[in-house]
């Protein structure tokens, strides 16, 4: 099972909805903060398919 199974089901959903929205992956604490609740700009941003896409990334990583 995907350890990001939930975050990217809401990813996919805002990209094939076209929802404009952004956010920030702290990847010490493993939290997803979408840009609006709660910005912090020592974080990346990332549109959905950004995110989506580093975080598989990230998942391949792991299983090589």
């Amino acid at each position: 099972m995907s350890k990001y199974k939930n975050i990217k089901w809401m990813l996919r959903k805002q990209i094939d909805n076209g929802v404009k929205t952004l956010w920030t992956f702290d990847e010490n604490k493993q939290e997803f903060t979408n840009i609006y609740q709660n910005y912090n700009d020592g974080l990346i941003i990332y549109t959905p398919l950004q995110l989506l896409e580093h975080l598989i990334e990230k998942e391949n990583e792991k299983t090589q």
